[in-house]
């Protein structure tokens, strides 16, 4: 069985570029439905628009989409899968842009680096592009767009018992989602958040990884746990959505 880790790497790395188009689908048709008052797109221009940011995804990008690839083939937690051996593995296969070093810009409070793409169509040849009109401008995902899957330790009874969930960090704020439907099942925005905190896991007996994430709003506390990660790791994924508490009205 020597063979097996580079073999899953290969299955996850042969899905992988479609696990993260879907996800760009995702966000850009809710940009693109968000602008349709001022901005109409057709489904081809829609599908160019998601191809081409897939070609310029980022490393944080493709390892969240190879990780929910070997969620499916591996049969584990997407927390563990994003720093699986076997994802690590897939990345490389693609030649995606390196993960660690997207982690590590955003400690840095850079953007990171994104996969290297041609210049765009109009462009002259000193790569440099005339400024879009108001009718041609492309709508964006939001710029705050992390999710995390965790499950509920105590705290708030609305998720008590719901399993794996999923965090959403966007510019409105935190949501919690169901992992599998992904309902919508607790937000809270920013200026209602006091406290987001990245914690070590609370035992150190159990030989996994796994970080804490505490939350208050107002009165209320909810603890949740992140597996297959440090606390090390978790704070420098969640670094925007850290800095962004207390934000907002």
């Amino acid at each position: 069985m020597a063979g097996a880790p580079d073999e899953s790497a290969e299955r996850i790395a042969e899905r992988g570029r479609e696990a993260l188009l879907e996800r760009l689908r995702g966000a850009f048709e809710e940009a693109a439905a968000a602008h349709a008052d001022v901005l109409e797109i057709d489904d081809e221009r829609l599908e160019q628009m998601v191809q081409r940011a897939a070609d310029r995804a980022d490393g944080l990008q493709w390892r969240r989409a190879l990780a929910s690839v070997a969620t499916e083939e591996l049969g584990i937690g997407l927390g563990e899968a994003l720093g699986h051996p076997a994802v690590a593995r897939a990345q490389e296969l693609v030649g995606a842009p390196s993960y660690e070093d997207g982690l590590a810009a955003i400690a840095e409070g850079k953007p990171p680096e994104a996969g290297e793409a041609a210049p765009e169509d109009g462009a002259g040849e000193d790569g440099e592009v005339a400024p879009e009109t108001e009718e041609e401008k492309e709508p964006s995902p939001s710029a705050l767009d992390i999710r995390l899957t965790v499950v509920h330790l105590d705290g708030l009874p609305e998720v008590e018992g719901k399993g794996e969930l999923e965090l959403l960090f966007s510019d409105d704020g935190l949501a919690v989602l169901g992992a599998n439907d992904q309902a919508s099942l607790l937000h809270f925005r920013w200026s209602e958040l006091r406290r987001l905190e990245v914690q070590p896991g609370r035992s150190r007996i159990l030989r996994r990884r796994g970080a804490r994430l505490v939350l208050a709003a107002g009165a209320r506390r909810g603890n949740f746990e992140a597996r297959g990660v440090d606390a090390e790791e978790l704070g420098q994924r969640l670094a925007p959505a850290l800095a962004k508490v207390g934000e907002g009205t």
